[in-house]
């Protein structure tokens, strides 16, 4: 009737409006809105791995754009998802990349947002896929992801920490190779008033002044070669403060990560959905651990990543 007919078309345009709105989260979120609604339903860890890849290629893609906003995007534009499609999908010939951006792109904008792809990519519908099921746990799920973060900020307060450190090391090591060429320098001229003072073919008078020179030289080192020492000394102190906090840096964030992994424990324990959450949030885990010291790594990076929430 005219009246279901009606109905059909109004439920079609919520879910497409709802789309839109997903189309608009960023691309890390798009996805694990993706892998939790189907989870089980053509998804599983090792398309979880592919999806990771895709969403990894989306965001390194995104930066060569023009908003370059990176983590922080949502979609791409034409001309960068026809290069997502062209190194994503090689088997496609160009033509048929054409074809599947029309009909990647649901909201007609003339970009691809990650779940437009994911949508097309693994053949499922739109309103199956603003209808799918997050799960009854996102008040775990967010304290677990908060955990996360806090594992996140500690990473980058890592890296800064380690640059300060590699510093710290090259100013040491220069400092040391000039206080040994200021060393050699002297030495040298040690051996040489030595070797002058007590040759045999020199006058009385030439010996006498390469002794004189020789007690002035050993009385006191150079003001060159007290300088380097001292700069070696204040720069080998730095180095070995910038070890300190580094290594402090770790040892917090090796707390930060064993709380966060605390976290998706408990989630894993209960039942509620988010499968795709807790997958994503474990691989994160995963990839921050992969970027540590191998003596501090807990995972086996010698092995593709494999998780089962």
């Amino acid at each position: 009737s005219i009246q279901v007919y009606g109905w059909r078309r109004v439920m079609a345009s919520d879910a497409q409006r709802k789309f839109t709105e997903l189309c608009q989260l960023k691309y890390k979120e798009q996805a694990v809105w993706f892998l939790n609604g189907f989870w089980g339903d053509g998804v599983d860890s090792a398309t979880c791995n592919r999806v990771w890849e895709l969403i990894r290629k989306f965001v390194e893609l995104d930066l060569l754009g023009a908003d370059r906003k990176g983590e922080n995007g949502n979609e791409l534009d034409q001309f960068w998802s026809a290069k997502f499609l062209e190194d994503m999908d090689t088997a496609m010939p160009s033509i048929q990349r054409k074809e599947a951006f029309r009909a990647i792109d649901h909201d007609h904008n003339g970009k691809m947002s990650a779940i437009e792809y994911l949508v097309w990519k693994f053949k499922k519908g739109v309103p199956e896929t603003v209808n799918a099921p997050q799960g009854d746990n996102a008040a775990a799920i967010k304290k677990a992801q908060e955990a996360l973060d806090a594992v996140i900020a500690q990473l980058n307060e890592c890296e800064k920490k380690l640059e300060i450190q590699k510093r710290a090391k090259e100013e040491s090591d220069a400092a040391l190779a000039e206080l040994h060429r200021q060393q050699k320098e002297y030495d040298d001229k040690i051996a040489t008033l030595q070797a002058a003072s007590s040759d045999s073919s020199k006058t009385i008078v030439q010996r006498n002044k390469a002794a004189n020179e020789l007690a002035q030289l050993k009385g006191e080192d150079p003001l060159p070669l007290r300088k380097s020492k001292l700069t070696q000394e204040a720069k080998d102190r730095a180095l070995q403060k910038a070890i300190a906090e580094l290594e402090a840096a770790y040892a917090s964030l090796e707390k930060k990560m064993a709380e966060a992994q605390e976290q998706l424990e408990i989630i894993k324990k209960k039942s509620g959905g988010g499968k795709g959450a807790l997958w994503w949030m474990q691989r994160e885990l995963f990839e921050v651990d992969k970027s540590l010291p191998r003596a501090k790594q807990r995972f086996d990076h010698s092995k593709p990543f494999s998780y089962d929430p």
